[in-house]
């Protein structure tokens, strides 16, 4: 299967949260890639630290929709990491200390990279300095 995405915390956050100023762009970006019949891929880690920060930042009345949203949909599939990621993921954060990334944003790198992808929905300043695209404004 080919994607067209990888899903990053910040762009779900952006997508579910109405006030964040990122929302509009996030959801043009959603209608064009249903209009393509296009589909996003992102992590099982991923969906755990987006629940985390819907919770920390308030909003846990989403957290039910969010979830529901990603285990029905034809459009996102949730890859689940095989241990074989969390070493490499170990590696690359071992490697880039310095940047101050957190492990899943290092997974998630990990994971796009093996999948080819350029692509990554995320206000994280630091997808874009390891080669991705982020189409999301900052």
């Amino acid at each position: 299967m080919t994607f067209e995405a990888f899903w990053d915390t910040s762009g779900f956050f952006a997508l579910l949260n109405r006030d964040d100023p990122r929302h509009g762009a996030v959801r043009s970006i959603v209608r064009e890639q249903e209009d393509r019949r296009g589909s996003g891929v992102t992590t099982s880690w991923v969906i755990g630290e987006t629940c985390t920060l819907l919770v920390a930042r308030r909003h846990p009345h989403l957290v039910p929709h969010f979830l529901d949203h990603v285990q029905s949909s034809r459009a996102l599939v949730c890859l689940h990491p095989e241990e074989t990621h969390f070493g490499k993921a170990a590696a690359f954060l071992r490697k880039h200390l310095d940047q101050r990334y957190s492990f899943v944003d290092c997974s998630s790198m990990v994971i796009a990279k093996e999948l080819g992808l350029e692509r990554v929905l995320t206000t994280a300043h630091h997808f874009q300095a390891c080669g991705f695209e982020t189409p999301l404004p900052r």
